[in-house]
């Protein structure tokens, strides 16, 4: 099973979402996936796609696991019985600023298209550049 989950949003260190993991990390890293990023006012979306998104590499225990995925189900609107989901849960690979390898993580694609929701594309600047929220 992995045991990291990559997060570009409202779960980073520093955002209003960061108090709501249940169990400390191994580490923090900071790393980019491919996809396509979103912008709103109150939280981003991200899609498959080529760009660069930066976020953080949250790496926990096996045994720790679970539970992380569980809280984060329920706050991203993934897996929860009688609701159609927010967002899926994907395995992204992960890769440090200077595009060293991190490895395989957990991380969470908006379900439905988000331009119908509000969102903004947030485009590279030029071909390869790392985009980020906010």
């Amino acid at each position: 099973m992995l045991t990291s989950v990559f997060v570009y949003g409202t779960l980073k260190r520093g955002e209003c979402r960061e108090s709501l993991w249940p169990a400390a990390p191994a580490s923090i890293q900071v790393g980019w996936t491919r996809g396509k990023l979103f912008h709103r006012h109150d939280y981003p979306a991200m899609q498959a796609g080529e760009d660069r998104v930066l976020g953080e590499f949250w790496s926990f225990s096996d045994d720790q696991m679970h539970e992380v995925l569980q809280v984060l189900d329920q706050i991203e609107g993934t897996n929860q019985p009688g609701f159609d989901d927010l967002y899926h849960r994907v395995h992204v690979e992960v890769y440090t600023p200077d595009n060293q390898p991190l490895g395989a993580a957990f991380g969470y694609h908006y379900a439905t298209d988000p331009l119908d929701d509000g969102f903004t594309r947030v485009v590279p600047a030029e071909p390869e550049a790392l985009v980020q929220w906010p």
